[in-house]
């Protein structure tokens, strides 16, 4: 998706049988999956199988045009179908070769499956997240699945340049595992200097206090305070001018210490008015603070709204109805990302795509009727 949307024609390989898994996921408008919707605009899709020796034949040719080949599979597998590195690169030997796989491309766990929830378990990331050690909790948004693909994208972008100046490919290897420990960096630096392990602490910040959410008379909010200077702009704020020579409160590090105490001051304070009186008197004392939106509200954000964040984008086949999708986080001033065209039906540039890579008419036909590849 992040490659579509930066202009390359990505064509996506799929299933016969129903296509990619994603489509499947709920909840649904039609035919068309939320999950699949989001990350899926903006590439072509063609649908094969790849088991059969004429699908294999089929995605070497393809691969002979193409600058980037991606694959998703567990370790081992696209060697059992003779689409590994060497098959590829036999036919473009400056192909940039790329593999997201579950556990990377060695160690014991090569072979595993893996997926966004087991890998936040092993990476640690559950142990951090939630009320407590007795409630182990993912993360609410699939940060491991959508970090991997930055990385890979990141990647990818990277071996081009390279071949833009020496002219040789490369592999290019990520996987799930990999960018979960990279994502508890922090923690893992904390449990050598500590000598502990980090706990879950809700809302909380393990090095700052007061860092959380709070109940207000109306909803909720998220207060951040990370140096001195904010705590006490935070005090003259709330005329708690005491709480600066409070002896449990006079540094960052005491605060933390006794943060079950601030924070339950603090608490009593903010029950006492809604939310948009807080927001309004931190952002007067420049003191960090944030409501506490639902997804509708995010959708009508002012700020999302200035910034253009979310793209209009029409569904095929749903009598107009369209869905707001959020665009790449990032701006270019000279080229501009660009949403180019609504998620494929599976197989649906099928033909095109064989006709591009050079099949005869007569050879789409035989493809299409041995069940190698398949239309909508």
């Amino acid at each position: 998706m992040i490659l579509a949307d930066l202009g390359a024609d990505v064509i996506k390989v799929e299933r016969i049988d129903g296509g990619d898994d994603c489509r499947h996921m709920g909840p649904h408008l039609g035919d068309w999956g939320a999950f699949f919707v989001v990350l899926n605009r903006g590439k072509r899709s063609i649908s094969a199988d790849v088991a059969k020796p004429e699908g294999r034949e089929l995605i070497l040719r393809l691969a002979g045009s193409c600058d980037v080949f991606i694959e998703n599979f567990r370790g081992g597998k696209l060697k059992e179908l003779g689409l590994d590195e060497p098959a590829i690169r036999a036919v473009n030997p400056s192909i940039i070769y790329a593999s997201l796989s579950a556990y990377g491309s060695r160690g014991p766990d090569y072979f595993k499956p893996g997926y966004d929830a087991l890998i936040q378990g092993r990476s640690g990331i559950i142990s951090v997240t939630g009320s407590g050690p007795d409630a182990p909790t993912r993360a609410g948004v699939s940060v491991i699945d959508m970090g991997s693909g930055m990385w890979m994208a990141m990647g990818i972008l990277a071996a081009i340049i390279e071949r833009q100046k020496s002219g040789r490919g490369q592999r290019v290897d990520s996987s799930l595992f990999q960018t979960g420990v990279m994502l508890m960096s922090y923690h893992l630096v904390y449990r050598q200097f500590a000598g502990r392990n980090p706990v879950p602490q809700g809302s909380s910040h393990t090095a700052f206090a007061p860092y959380s959410a709070f109940t207000t008379a109306d909803g909720q909010m998220m207060v951040g305070v990370s140096n001195e200077r904010m705590f006490r702009r935070l005090c003259t704020a709330l005329e708690r001018l005491e709480w600066l020579e409070d002896a449990r409160f006079l540094t960052n590090v005491l605060r933390v210490k006794h943060r079950d105490q601030l924070e339950a001051l603090l608490q009593e304070v903010f029950r006492e008015m809604p939310t948009a009186h807080w927001v309004a008197l931190f952002d007067e004392h420049d003191v960090p603070v944030s409501p506490i939106q639902k997804a509708d509200e995010v959708l009508c954000d002012p700020q999302l709204l200035a910034l253009q964040q979310l793209e209009d984008m029409a569904l095929p086949g749903q009598n107009g109805n369209r869905v707001q999708v959020p665009k790449l986080p990032f701006e270019l001033s000279e080229t501009p990302t660009e949403i180019t065209a609504p998620p494929p039906i599976a197989g649906e540039h099928g033909r095109e795509i064989l006709t591009e890579i050079g099949y005869s008419e007569a050879e789409i036909e035989q493809l299409f009727a041995s069940g190698i590849c398949r239309m909508p």
